[in-house]
């Protein structure tokens, strides 16, 4: 398969995550002890934040170190000034994001990566196939291709998905692939390969794009992978119907996050492991405010004494209220009553009087009693100006300064702090923690709302900047898009939509090299249609054309996802054998020979078979460079016509299959 890039992303795209991770990450970086297991067991929950430490503990291991896949080890090499700042380098949902039936679900979205990420350790852990920790973390991320094009293209794939809603997967696939020339399981590949993770995630995740297919045809180092993967949407799709049934995530969306094909599993061992893991997922889910609900009348208990997958924190409160779309808020002005005002004081009758003025001049305001709720009320409410009161009982407003100004998305919020009057010392400390402004108590209210105007200002001229971003950022998406399409063009033959040569000689180079560096097996097979002049001269070009694709449909159908089946030109087609040998090479060519036997063509005034033959060749046997390998492998499809067509030759030799 041609993997293709999502450029998107890298320059202009953020991941965000659930305001619940936010808080959760923030109370960790309050304490003065490194990071840990206790810190890794939060990021692993984040499809966001873990694929953000698997990129930079992939960039930091050494060349020739396997790649890493799971949070905990990711964890572990990385210092810990990096960790906090990647942690804490999160994004979330700008505050106006529309949450109507038409649009990405991310509670819903969330909620389902936690159960697959759950299921598929789970399922790891008891077959014994596959790691169940990089299992979590490939569960987790295997459907951040969607996410990711709900950030970039927010607006098309909302669109999109409506659409989508209620009808089979792949209409969804094919809908993606005509608007952004990719469709999510693609841009999941992507991302991978973007941050490094193994080969196995790759295969894995592309599976779940394609329908099952025959055992001999699955790459065997993704395929066990791929299976638990499977099992685990079964599972994570099993929790989340009775949120579905309740409505929450809208009719039809649970079918959207389901892979191609389906799954096969056996009801009593879904419902074990819905009872094993239903618990730990509610609770892990309910501190993180995402949905969750029972499973109808079945019995879930589980196994209660078993140590829980993931951390629990008591986060409290609920989600942001959800207004317009940010793209129709940019392009106004921000009057008062769209600017919104957190007011922290552990006095009520202070909070009182002050809310009384901020409305009063026409803006809306939130409340918090002290700078932990006030926490909670930044990531769930996004306020634009925040005042706060300098003496608080448990944290501060120094304190609350500080874990604003430690993250992104609280480096951009006007404070406004009250301090004691006559205390310079205050003020010195106010500034210092990240203040913007002061007022000191008791405060002349109109002198206070004059602050409040002059804050007010300057978010308006924050605005503008960052309607500028967005509009060089959409520029960015669409030269992103534009760019996918070119190189699609560039490396794919259009008659058969397999990779062209130039594509084809692209990647057996960089093959070539892995196969050298880790000392891998490759082989290629060089495929020629017997007597494919004798069909264009006796039934014309366009019979031969349905010839080309029909073969080329056959080629790509009975090899393995993780071989490579490209067009060289004319009759002849190349395909890449990774991680083969020769006798690997050879039952595959005649898998080949045999399809494209018994395949029949239909087309305009034609209805027949025809043939193929196979040189193959394989890295060693006397071959040491690639040009070797490429010409030995010429030399046995001249070999195998010579011996009468239809037949398979090796390069060394006449394959005894054949």
């Amino acid at each position: 398969m041609l993997l293709k890039r999502f450029e998107e992303l890298r320059y202009c795209g953020t991941l965000p995550s659930s305001p619940g991770i936010g808080l959760a990450i923030l109370r960790l970086t309050q304490r003065d002890e490194p990071p840990g297991a206790e810190f890794a067991a939060v990021l692993r929950l984040d499809p966001a934040l873990a694929g953000k430490v698997l990129r930079l503990a992939n960039i930091a291991r050494g060349p020739a170190a396997p790649a890493i896949g799971d949070v905990a080890s990711a964890v572990e090499c990385l210092a810990p000034t990096t960790l906090r700042n990647a942690a804490l380098g999160f994004s979330l949902l700008p505050a106006g994001r529309a949450a109507s039936s038409g649009h990405f679900d991310h509670d819903a979205y969330w909620s389902h990566a936690i159960a697959a990420a759950a299921a598929a350790e789970e399922i790891a852990r008891e077959e014994g196939s596959v790691d169940p920790a990089e299992a979590f973390t490939c569960a987790l991320l295997s459907r951040i291709g969607m996410l990711a094009l709900a950030t970039v293209h927010a607006e098309t794939y909302e669109r999109i998905l409506s659409e989508a809603r209620g009808r089979q997967p792949e209409h969804l696939l094919l809908e993606e692939l005509q608007h952004f020339d990719i469709q999510h399981w693609e841009v999941a590949a992507a991302i991978f390969v973007e941050w490094g993770l193994p080969e196995a995630f790759i295969g894995a995740v592309l599976s779940l794009g394609l329908p099952k297919r025959e055992p001999e045809l699955e790459d065997p180092a993704s395929e066990p992978l791929g299976r638990v993967l499977r099992s685990a949407s079964l599972v994570a799709h099993r929790l989340l119907e009775g949120v579905a049934t309740q409505g929450a995530l809208g009719e039809g969306w649970l079918e959207l996050l389901a892979p191609v094909g389906g799954t096969l599993i056996a009801r009593d061992r879904l419902v074990a492991l819905c009872a094993r893991i239903a618990p730990r997922w509610r609770a892990t889910c309910g501190s993180l405010r995402l949905p969750t609900a029972p499973l109808g009348g079945e019995e879930l208990d589980g196994d209660s004494d078993r140590e829980p997958t993931f951390a629990a924190f008591a986060l409290g409160s609920s989600s942001a209220d959800l207004g317009a779309a940010p793209e129709a808020q940019a392009e106004r002005a921000l009057p008062p009553s769209e600017l919104r005002v957190l007011v922290v004081d552990d006095d009520p009758r202070v909070r009182r009087l002050l809310e009384h003025h901020i409305v009063g001049g026409g803006y809306r305001v939130v409340t918090a009693p002290e700078g932990e709720s006030a926490l909670r009320a930044v990531l769930e409410d996004a306020p634009h100006i925040l005042v706060t009161d300098w003496l608080m009982p448990g944290m501060g407003g120094g304190g609350l300064l500080r874990s604003l100004r430690s993250m992104d998305i609280g480096r951009s919020i006007y404070t406004i702090v009250l301090t004691a009057r006559d205390e310079e010392q205050q003020v010195i400390e106010a500034f210092e923690s990240g203040a913007d402004d002061f007022v000191a108590k008791p405060y002349n209210p109109r002198v206070f709302m004059a602050r409040i105007a002059a804050a007010h200002r300057t978010v308006a001229l924050q605005r503008q900047v960052q309607r500028d971003r967005e509009r060089r950022a959409a520029q960015v998406v669409e030269m992103g898009l534009m760019t996918r399409r070119l190189h699609a063009a560039a490396h794919t033959d259009v008659l058969t939509e397999l990779p062209n040569r130039r594509y084809a000689m692209q990647r057996l180079e960089h093959e070539w090299t892995d196969a050298l560096r880790f000392d891998r097996p490759l082989s290629v097979l060089v495929v020629d249609i017997d007597h494919f002049k004798d069909v264009n001269d006796r039934h014309g070009h366009d019979v031969g054309d349905d010839v080309l694709r029909s073969t080329a449909a056959t080629l790509r159908a009975h090899t393995r996802r993780a071989d490579v089946v490209c067009r060289l030109g004319g009759e002849e087609f190349l395909v890449i054998n990774l991680n083969s040998d020769g006798r690997g090479a050879g039952m595959c060519a005649e898998r080949l020979r045999r399809a494209v036997e018994s395949n029949l063509v239909r087309s305009r005034g034609f209805e027949g078979r025809v043939t193929i033959s196979i040189g193959l060749a394989s890295r060693g046997e006397g071959i040491a460079t690639l040009h070797e390998l490429l010409k030995a492998a010429d030399e046995a499809v001249y070999a195998a016509k010579s011996a009468g067509r239809n037949t398979v030759r090796a390069a060394v030799g006449r394959w005894p299959g054949g």
